[in-house]
């Protein structure tokens, strides 16, 4: 992902590039006018030394342990314009347990959900009922993530996480297609850019494999409505954020909303018009969003697998 917003910043040409990269990851290039190795015990200090140097930061993190508002909310601290969600607008939609309560609360289709612990889970499993779909309060890419069809596979997937010291989400399980929707966010618009397929394996664990973009389906104009709509309910939102959702033949199921690029910003960058880094970075310094969008082709990710047809 990093390689491909480098790559699309850097054809852009309007401006001077700094990335960061973990010095373990030495056989890696990127299209960057420097790049600063970073070591985890000089980590923090290395950030805020590259934050005063810069005008604007676009921040790829997970949500995972508040990462990403951690860092969003010192480049805030620093004065730094950010080509992204602000902190609070990161925090609010990282918690998966508050965006629920929120696509509910405004009468959005999502799955029943419910807040339980190691201590009560078995108990609130059998008072809701089976097929349930654990999941991390905060979490990316499937991260922690199994699904339990009784009491033998919930006990399995909590050895197989690290969810027993803290809280966590029951979410009904509905069979459907797992999909995205890709969005660009300005201080007063919303603009749906893609419907895109995700590419997961179901199971005790659930992985992410990859995506194709686009993703043609009977429910794609209120899936796309839908991601507006749920976008809406997060003030500080901004730049490229993304929609996941499950579909079925009836309704569309918002599932969560991820507050920065997605895995699926390497596909649809291979089928837009436009060039994304260009529009992230016009949405958030310019307030202005794109017009006249099209998708041509189709384009797949499957892990470090890259199609386009």
């Amino acid at each position: 992902m990093l390689q491909a917003v480098l790559a699309d910043f850097r054809s852009w040409g309007r401006v001077h590039i700094l990335t960061t990269l973990d010095y373990r990851l030495s056989g890696i290039s990127l299209t960057a006018d420097r790049i600063i190795r970073l070591r985890h015990e000089e980590y923090f200090g290395t950030i805020d030394d590259i934050l005063a140097k810069s005008d604007a930061a676009l921040i790829i993190a997970p949500e995972s342990d508040a990462i990403l508002s951690r860092l969003t909310a010192l480049a805030e601290y620093a004065g730094v314009q950010l080509l992204g969600a602000s902190s609070d607008g990161a925090t609010i939609a990282a918690n998966k347990w508050e965006c629920s309560r929120r696509f509910t609360e405004n009468g959005l289709p999502t799955p029943d959900t419910w807040r339980s612990n190691f201590a009560q889970a078995a108990m609130d499993a059998k008072k809701y009922g089976f097929p349930l779909v654990i999941k991390p309060i905060d979490g990316a890419g499937c991260e922690a993530v199994s699904l339990a069809s009784d009491i033998s596979s919930l006990k399995l997937a909590f050895e197989q996480t690290n969810l027993v010291h803290k809280d966590f989400l029951l979410q009904r399980y509905i069979a459907g297609m797992h999909a995205s929707v890709s969005i660009l966010v300005s201080a007063n618009r919303v603009l749906s850019l893609s419907l895109n397929r995700q590419l997961i394996k179901i199971g005790n664990a659930f992985v992410y494999q990859g995506a194709l973009v686009p993703l043609q389906h009977p429910q794609r104009r209120r899936a796309l409505e839908l991601a507006r709509r749920a976008v809406s309910l997060v003030p500080g939102l901004r730049g490229y954020v993304g929609v996941d959702m499950i579909l079925t033949d009836e309704e569309c199921y918002l599932i969560e909303i991820n507050p920065r690029i997605t895995s699926s910003y390497i596909a649809l960058r291979q089928v837009i018009n436009i060039n994304l880094a260009e529009a992230i970075w016009r949405s958030c310094r310019e307030n202005s969003l794109p017009k006249n969008i099209f998708i041509s082709g189709k384009a797949s990710f499957c892990k470090e697998e890259l199609s386009v047809i």
